[in-house]
C-alpha cells in the first residue's frame, strides 16, 4: 500500500495531465446563445449554469490554493512526500488538505466548462474526486507515520476537506502566513501557466466546433 501511495504521489502530475487530455478528447459543449433571457436564467438560460458553476469553482479553487500556499512550503511540489513541520494554521486549521481541495474545485470548473451538464461530466467528477481522495489518504498515512500523536490529535479535530469559508478568510487561525498573497501567487507560477494554457485550449475547441 505504501509503495502504491508513493507511486501515485510521484506521478500525480502526469495522471492529471492524462485526465486533462481525456477531457479535451470529449466533445465540447457549445457556447450558449447569450440573450436577456439567458442572463436572467429563464428558459434557455439554464445553458449558462455550467459557466456560472465554472466561475464559482474557479474563484473558490484559486483563492483556496493561494491561501494554502501562504502557509505551506514549496516541498509540496516535489515528487516525494516531505514535511519538516506539521502545518496546522491558516486553512490547515480548518481542513487537512486545502491544496487537494483547491485542485478538485478547479477541475470541477474545467469539467463544467468543457462538457456542460451532460452524461460524461459525472464520470469525470467521480474520477477526479476519487483521485484527489486517494492522494489525501496517502498524505495522511505519511504524516501520521512522521508526526504520530501530534498528527492524530490534529486530524481528529480537522476534517479532510471542508466547504467552510473560514478556511479562506478567517484570520483567527493560530498563526501568521509565511508569504504575502502576491508571493503565494508567484510560488505557483507554473500552475497558473498551465491553468491559462488549458483553458485557452478549451475555448479554442468550443470556437472550432461551434
Amino acid at each position: 500500500m505504501r509503495k502504491a501511495s508513493e507511486i501515485l504521489y510521484r506521478f500525480r502530475g502526469y495522471i492529471l495531465a492524462l485526465g486533462a487530455v481525456a477531457l479535451l478528447a470529449c466533445p465540447a459543449a457549445p457556447f450558449p446563445h447569450v440573450s436577456l433571457d439567458a442572463l436572467a436564467l429563464k428558459g434557455g438560460g439554464t445553458t449558462c449554469i455550467p459557466y456560472i458553476g465554472t466561475l464559482l469553482f474557479y474563484i473558490l479553487g484559486i483563492a483556496l490554493r493561494i491561501r494554502a500556499r501562504q502557509f505551506i512550503g514549496q516541498h509540496t511540489r516535489g515528487s516525494t512526500h516531505e514535511a519538516a513541520v506539521l502545518v496546522t494554521t491558516g486553512p490547515y486549521a480548518h481542513m487537512r488538505h486545502p491544496l487537494y481541495t483547491s485542485n478538485t474545485y478547479i477541475a470541477l470548473g474545467a469539467i463544467f466548462f468543457h462538457l456542460g451538464v451532460s452524461g460524461l461530466f459525472h464520470i469525470f467528477i467521480i474520477a477526479i474526486a476519487f483521485f484527489e481522495y486517494a492522494l489525501a489518504r496517502a498524505e495522511d498515512r505519511f504524516l501520521e507515520e512522521k508526526f504520530g500523536d501530534t498528527w492524530r490529535a490534529w486530524a481528529q479535530r480537522t476534517p479532510m476537506s471542508s466547504a467552510n469559508i473560514e478556511a479562506l478568510f478567517c484570520r483567527n487561525s493560530g498563526g501568521s502566513p509565511a508569504r504575502t498573497v502576491l508571493q503565494a501567487f508567484r510560488a505557483d507560477a507554473s500552475t497558473w501557466f498551465w491553468f491559462v494554457f488549458f483553458n485557452l485550449i478549451m475555448v479554442l475547441l468550443k470556437i472550432y466546433t461551434a
